[in-house]
């Protein structure tokens, strides 16, 4: 009997590390890596500062300080290198999350997460055919999942879980990627699903480009009240 409870927990274990090592299908997610620098006057972290150099010297053990060498000449000429360094991830971590608070009227965001590493969100729109006589009564929402994964002068944007909703019962086409909806072809015709398809890879497209336009701009500082 004990031998049987040893086996089954084995058994159990190896089905939690086999479901834990399963990847995420990238065929149904949208992914794409961006490049973020900054201002190096403005992000650089501060050159050091020579300090003077204690030494002893003489048979009697007197203290003489030897102050640091003058900068080459050259330290003084203008800077002619890059003027953009590789944003740091706490900046991009910074914007990521500046990007989730906005408002846009275009986009509901909801359900924001910050792991110190990464911004996640859930996004919704709103979906509503342009047709004076559709086939299909599908008019309600798409939504997918965001996840921002910021690192130094670079973050990554994946769009999964992309899906539609309808606001009748039984209209819903679910998981985009699909080629039949959800609720079958019968409901909702080839065209209209294409419809729907096209559609939620337009909404995920313009996060995207939004992201974009927004992870390029240095975050505002608050004002402070100094009463």
């Amino acid at each position: 009997m004990l031998k049987k409870h040893i086996l089954l927990l084995l058994f159990f274990v190896s089905q939690v590390i086999v479901f834990g090592q399963e990847k995420e299908d990238e065929s149904k997610m949208i992914r794409e890596i961006i490049k973020l620098e900054v201002d190096k006057t403005k992000f650089a972290p501060p050159k050091p500062v020579a300090e003077p150099v204690v030494e002893t010297k003489g048979k009697k053990g007197k203290k003489q300080v030897e102050e640091p060498p003058p900068p080459p000449l050259e330290e003084g000429a203008p800077d002619t290198t890059n003027p953009f360094i590789p944003a740091p991830q706490a900046e991009v971590l910074k914007r990521a999350q500046n990007w989730y608070t906005l408002k846009n009227d275009k986009i509901k965001k909801s359900n924001g997460t910050n792991s110190g590493k990464s911004v996640s969100c859930q996004l919704t729109f709103p979906f509503k055919q342009k047709l004076l006589n559709p086939q299909a009564d599908i008019d309600g929402s798409i939504t997918m999942d965001l996840i921002i994964d910021a690192k130094e002068g670079k973050y990554r944007v994946t769009l999964k879980n992309i899906r539609h909703k309808a606001i009748n019962t039984g209209m819903s086409g679910g998981d985009i990627y699909l080629k039949v909806p959800e609720c079958g072809s019968m409901f909702v015709s080839d065209k209209s699903w294409k419809l729907v398809r096209s559609e939620a890879f337009a909404n995920a497209q313009f996060v995207i480009e939004d992201l974009k336009t927004m992870m390029n701009r240095e975050v505002a500082e608050s004002k402070k009240d100094d009463w």
